[in-house]
């Protein structure tokens, strides 16, 4: 039933009505005045359960994990004002990771604009150079069909979970009456104009299935150039569903060559089902590997964590060719080394790559490779073995290994996710693995964790610096209310702790209070104030009891690791040392 109270009440419940019917049921809200049209519609939807918060940046980040989740847009709808410019971290991200958001901003009528008028700021093209499309709708008025509002939502959809798929902008002005209060006219005769739509379920504009088959003649090269490679070398980035891991799976079992996998690529975790993949890739580079360029590189999914991964591709591909095997347009090529670049949906690749029964030469170096992960394990191993202080590489191997196969993982985008990359435990389970790594902001990492959660319908463990957990203090308002367990693992160094990794940390003159920025606090009345539990173990053992016990338990926790940074670094330097020693003897 389409609400009839006032022509804005009609207006709303058609942007609503026509995203539920595209299968959208993720509606996050944040409260104001503007916005009351579309909050009642969809308040008052049955199949909508909206997800209410009281700040839009965490409201928007929720959206963003939701949508990394589902891969179907999530709608983040807010009111006018700097409201809309709290969601822009999360448009960043969005845009940079290809995840489909639908961003609702209310707006004063054009009356208002440009007029000091209270809360009107210049929402028009607002996040334009990060949204694949926007449109700021007209007032809603009876002198527009309603079917230009369905088309429009219909636009949006589309755009949003397209080939280039992204956020998209409907900035949406809203005259008074913001509350549904009936105005006394009878909107009969407008509503006729939608016709059958009101009857048969389905959107107003359906639109097909976006096809990205290969042509034949596309995959006759691929192959040839597979082919004729001596010494290839498969690289595995991000993966951002379960369909495209199956792909690379396979990919990696039918090419007999090493396999660097990424860890957001959902490979590196896990039963390894072929022994091509190189567990300790990042750590196999720290000896010299200038024996062992490969004259093929093919680089499967998304971008990489590893800053030393993507050092040795970029030095080996000036003298080799390189192939990037991608879902989507933009150009993923920082170091401008890609020689030949595929936009393509990664199971119909793999169906006409097996169609063509490629045949590619073994490595020569696939058993040197492996021998040298298998060293560096065996380094990492002798280092996990003994009790002690709690140390951020522990951590990693901990929860990697101790990760019940039913959860998430979450990792915050500065040390926990080149961590887990590093040094992740081999015999950990098989499960899905997020960050938010296209722009790779520390802001927004649990609100976006806790609608992954609710996207992927599993409990979550993130990850996170102590940073990163106070730029996101207020969404522990969503761990609170999560209905699917959220673990909330902070490592608190107090301060920014990567920056101990990086040539300024020798600055002692500005370092610590410009870079390491400490803050003096623990989180225990964090916890308490949002109502969650909290523990802080000291030791290895005591973490390890801890962890067990925090997943175990059946609802939300928060764990912290309090570290020091300098000595971090130079634990970090220490094992990459004996790493490095074992390597080379």
């Amino acid at each position: 039933m389409i609400a009839s109270s006032n022509i804005n009440s009609i207006w709303a419940d058609l942007f609503v009505h026509e995203l539920v019917r595209h299968g959208i049921r993720c509606f996050c809200l944040s409260s104001g005045a503007r916005c009351g049209p579309l909050t009642a519609a969809v308040a008052r939807h049955p199949d909508i359960e909206p997800v209410i918060h009281f700040d839009e940046r965490a409201s928007a980040f929720y959206a963003l994990g939701h949508a990394r989740a589902t891969g179907k847009p999530a709608v983040w709808i807010t009111t006018s004002g700097t409201a809309v410019a709290h969601g822009y971290p999360a448009v960043i991200e969005a845009a940079q990771d290809h995840v489909p958001l639908i961003l609702m901003t209310a707006d004063r009528p054009p009356e208002l604009r440009d007029t000091g008028a209270n809360q009107t700021i210049d929402q028009v093209k607002l996040f334009s150079p990060y949204v694949r499309w926007q449109v700021d709708m007209p007032c809603p008025d009876t002198a527009v069909p309603p079917s230009y509002v369905l088309t429009t939502v219909d636009q949006a959809v589309a755009h949003a979970s397209g080939t280039r798929s992204g956020p998209v902008h409907l900035n949406v002005m809203f005259r008074e009456p913001l509350t549904p209060e009936p105005d006394g006219r009878d909107y009969a005769d407008y509503l006729e104009g939608l016709g059958s739509w009101r009857t048969v379920g389905t959107p107003f504009t359906e639109q097909g299935e976006h096809l990205r088959t290969p042509t034949p003649a596309t995959m006759d090269a691929v192959a040839k150039r597979i082919g004729r490679a001596e010494n290839g070398l498969l690289v595995i980035g991000r993966l951002d569903d379960e369909s495209d891991r199956r792909s690379a799976r396979e990919l990696a079992r039918m090419l007999p060559w090493p396999a660097f996998v990424d860890i957001t690529s959902g490979l590196r975790l896990g039963p390894q089902q072929t022994d091509h993949i190189i567990r300790f890739a990042d750590q196999t580079l720290l000896a010299s590997q200038a024996d062992r360029k490969p004259d093929l590189i093919l680089h499967f999914g998304g971008p990489l964590v590893s800053k030393r991964i993507q050092q040795f591709v970029a030095d080996c591909a000036a003298d080799s060719e390189y192939m990037l095997i991608k879902t989507h347009v933009n150009r993923q090529d920082p170091a401008h080394r890609v020689r030949y670049a595929l936009e393509v949906h990664f199971p119909s690749f793999m169906t006409a790559l097996r169609a063509r029964n490629a045949k590619a030469r073994p490595a020569r170096y696939l058993k040197s490779w492996q021998l040298d992960s298998v060293a560096a394990q065996a380094v990492l191993e002798d280092f996990l073995t003994n009790d002690g202080a709690v140390d951020e590489i522990y951590v990693a191997s901990e929860i990697s290994r101790a990760m019940p196969e039913t959860h998430g993982l979450f990792l915050g985008s500065s040390m926990p996710v080149r961590d887990m990359d590093m040094y992740a435990h081999p015999e950990s389970p098989a499960l899905p693995v997020a960050a938010n790594r296209g722009a790779s902001g520390i802001d927004g990492t649990i609100a976006s964790a806790c609608g992954w959660a609710e996207g992927m319908d599993r409990p979550v463990v993130v990850v996170l610096g102590d940073l990163a957990f106070l730029h996101d203090l207020n969404a522990l308002h969503y761990v609170r209310q999560s209905r699917r367990p959220i673990t909330v693992v902070v490592i608190n160094n107090n301060g920014g702790g990567i920056f101990s990794f990086l040539p300024i940390a020798t600055y002692k003159d500005v370092f610590e209070t410009c870079f390491g920025t400490p803050h003096g606090l623990t989180f225990e009345p964090a916890a308490k104030q949002f109502d969650v539990d909290y523990a802080q173990p000291e030791s290895r053992n005591a973490f390890k009891e801890a962890f067990a016990q925090a997943v175990g338990s059946g609802g939300s926790s928060i764990l912290e690791v309090r570290t020091e940074r300098e000595s971090n670094a130079a634990l970090h330097r220490d094992v990459q040392a004996r790493i490095r020693a074992a390597l080379e003897s």
